[in-house]
């Protein structure tokens, strides 16, 4: 029987409150961060004026020529309505090397909008729902979910470039409501292709035409500007970017204002190809003991929105689109948005900050509060903030 999983809701809104996290509420989970204090500033220089990478950088990128199914892809991205509260995934569904384009409009009513290409033609299967795995390579697609007593599986596969129907079933409560057995679970009737079937003939048929236990899911999502950008140019949107890390016991609020006045903004990391490059940096610089501000913050608005800052005043739902980007980077249980200080007084957490954790040789998000030394003050010369420009 496939997984059900419910993917997080996401939604555009306008208006940033940078001041969110300008508070003394303050917290920090400081999980696997090392002893010791360091209270270094370290600004990352650029090349000089007569230097060989500053030639190299000077010399203008050569054109790239976009290949057919790209161009189809960005028409598709840029004629979507709503397309900038998507996020969006390249996946390899049938056997060629040209990759199928997944649009998740992160609500379930809105599905996801599955695209493959073939000799000049796209075509799109719109899911039920968000969720589905596929075959990688294997030229099969399962889009599994229901809701409220009503459940499906349907199985795709891709012919001559189209999406064709390969099976599925439907199961669920009977006309008479929900039945329960002697154990108190749910008794569900079951159909295969509208045809009644008993449950191990439903699990027996689906798994005939598609294997669950080597399916996946996409793992690497993206904003629409960055999907733009890698259609357009093979590369994310920050690939050129400069990034700075300060050590330095500040507020959120205040890093902010610090990196405006350098010439930059407090980084915003929205692709995991970002976040890793953060993660190689922190490594380089051997800063790995200190916990560092990104630009992303709770506002604790009236519908509890939490907003990500990308060097601009609008911006995702932070909360919504670091777990659809980053799923898997946040700690354990996080985020949270509360938590003990060490004084075990209950506070709020309504920032993030990225930080190393040697067990695991790999880095983290964490919310925390907009001032982390109020409620822990064990982390003075320990906490810092990344500044990220454009250049």
């Amino acid at each position: 029987m496939m997984k059900r999983r419910m993917l997080p809701i996401l939604w555009v809104m306008i208006l940033l409150a940078l001041t969110a996290c300008s508070g003394t509420d303050s917290k920090t989970d400081g999980a696997g961060i090392e002893t010791g204090k360091q209270n270094l500033q370290n600004r990352q220089e650029k090349p000089k004026p007569d230097s060989k990478e500053a030639f190299q950088e000077a010399m203008p990128e050569k054109e790239r020529e976009l290949k057919e199914w790209e161009h189809a892809y960005l028409e598709y991205v840029e004629a979507l309505e709503y397309n900038d509260s998507y996020t969006y995934s390249l996946i390899y569904v049938d056997e060629d090397e040209i990759p199928e384009l997944v649009a998740d409009s992160g609500f379930e009513a809105g599905g996801c909008q599955i695209l493959t290409w073939h000799e000049g033609k796209t075509d799109v299967l719109q899911t039920s729902r968000l969720y589905f795995t596929y075959l990688e390579k294997g030229n099969l697609l399962c889009n599994s979910s229901g809701n409220m007593g009503f459940y499906y599986d349907n199985v795709y596969t891709i012919e001559d470039g189209l999406w064709s129907f390969v099976g599925g079933g439907t199961y669920g409560d009977s006309e008479g409501g929900p039945q329960f057995d002697e154990n108190g679970d749910f008794v569900y009737e079951y159909y295969w292709l509208e045809e009644p079937v008993e449950q191990s003939g439903y699990e027996g048929k689906l798994h005939a035409i598609y294997q669950e236990e080597q399916a996946v899911t996409p793992k690497i999502y993206y904003i629409k500007d960055e999907i733009v950008s890698l259609l357009e140019t093979g590369k994310t949107t920050s690939a050129g970017h400069r990034y700075e890390l300060i050590v330095q016991d500040v507020t959120w609020t205040e890093a902010g204002e610090a990196c405006r006045e350098r010439g930059g903004y407090l980084a915003a990391l929205t692709s995991r190809e970002e976040f890793e490059r953060v993660q190689a940096q922190i490594l380089s610089e051997e800063k790995s003991a200190v916990t560092f501000f990104v630009g992303a913050a709770n506002t604790g608005d009236s519908w509890g929105y939490a907003w990500l800052e990308p060097g601009k005043e609008s911006g995702y739902s932070m909360l919504d689109l670091y777990n659809a980007l980053f799923a898997d980077y946040w700690l354990e249980g996080e985020p949270s948005y509360s938590g003990l200080t060490e004084e075990g007084q209950e506070i709020k957490e309504n920032c993030v900050t990225i930080f190393y954790r040697s067990s695991d040789g790999r880095c983290y998000l964490n919310d925390v509060p907009g001032d982390i030394l109020s409620a822990f003050p064990s982390f003075a010369g320990r906490v810092g903030y990344i500044c990220e420009y454009d250049e």
